[in-house]
């Protein structure tokens, strides 16, 4: 099997000839550790690290202009002033300053995002290829003060229902532009959760968000392409609202969350492909030799039947994890992810 048939039998549930594996995002400074290069690393660097770790899959996050503004500030397409300090970007001031602006708010044009980087990654490499769109919850609470969203939303405040319905007009105007690039498959990323729970009831997220959500997915299904959920946290709450829909898969499954994946494997396993679970913090403090052994007990827990692919519950591996553990990490993945 090649790598895009690879997932597309494990977001179908199925059993390919091996465990499907890739991470979202490698950061560049990690892609020349991981090559024993120094200096930057640009696209022909990360197709090889990501052949040297043997993954299948990436995902690409359409991408647009900052707008200077001195003092190491920035404005985004969105309107958040946005601050690069040390490596760290910090919201300085959300899009949205008050409730009472966000009728007059007006959401960027899908047609502004940067998609080349997208159409590389499909023409010049075979791996599968998702692309990146806000979720209704996501895409709505980032341009706000978060305190002031989660505020609104416990009001009911129909201001917020009314912009998150436009913003899930906006992701699947993103979503089928995307397609039309090439993406394989779209990934929605929509955080609704921390590591206790939800971050708004569940029946509040129910009742204003899951219906957006359903319309997205169901949307982009239709467009013919597989559709991964991802939020960090703990789901538990709402994981049967998830299965429900035709979704094909979620991703993160955040272990130090208490998502435990043998259960939900048995609970969700028929319905929804399941992607991550490995711990992040293991890899960052482990050894080569803790980290195999996780690997083993996540695989004989998920990769069972098939509908599993693995990857960190982050999807993301920075510049700052050793690079030999990252090595142990996929050098794992080849010895006991084969069926």
């Amino acid at each position: 099997m090649n790598h895009v048939e690879r997932v597309q039998v494990a977001l179908a549930r199925g059993r390919p000839d091996r465990v499907p594996a890739g991470e979202f995002e490698l950061e560049p400074g990690l892609v020349a550790a991981l090559l024993g290069r120094e200096g930057p690393a640009g696209f022909a660097e990360e197709v090889a690290a990501r052949d040297l770790l043997g993954m299948d899959l990436l995902a690409v996050t359409p991408q647009t202009p900052l707008k200077e503004e001195g003092n190491d500030c920035y404005q985004d397409i969105w309107g958040r002033r946005l601050r690069r300090q040390r490596g760290l970007t910090t919201v300085q001031a959300p899009a949205i300053p008050s409730l009472q602006e966000a009728a007059s708010y007006r959401l960027p044009d899908a047609n502004a995002f940067d998609l080349r980087s997208l159409r590389r990654w499909r023409e010049e490499t075979d791996f599968f290829v998702f692309a990146f769109v806000d979720g209704p919850f996501q895409g709505t609470n980032k341009l706000f003060d978060f305190t002031d969203f989660l505020l609104a939303v416990a009001g009911r405040e129909g201001a917020i229902s009314d912009l998150a319905a436009a913003v899930v007009d906006f992701n699947l105007e993103l979503a089928r532009l995307c397609v039309q690039a090439g993406a394989h498959g779209l990934l929605i990323g929509d955080d609704i959760a921390y590591e206790r729970g939800t971050y708004i009831h569940p029946g509040l997220w129910r009742e204003i968000f899951l219906p957006l959500l359903r319309r997205q997915v169901e949307a982009i299904k239709a467009m013919g392409v597989p559709v991964l959920y991802h939020s960090d946290g703990n789901l538990r709450a709402v994981l049967p609202d998830l299965a429900a829909l035709p979704l094909d898969g979620i991703q993160c499954l955040e272990p130090a969350a208490g998502m435990d994946i043998g259960a939900i494997k048995k609970e969700c396993g028929g319905r929804l492909c399941l992607m991550g679970n490995f711990d992040l913090d293991l890899l960052a403090s482990g050894t080569p030799e803790t980290i195999t052994a996780a690997v083993e007990q996540l695989l004989l827990a998920a990769a069972p039947g098939g509908g599993y692919i693995f990857s960190t519950s982050s999807g993301i591996l920075s510049a700052d994890l050793p690079p030999r553990n990252v090595l142990a990490l996929y050098r794992a993945v080849a010895e006991y992810g084969a069926y």
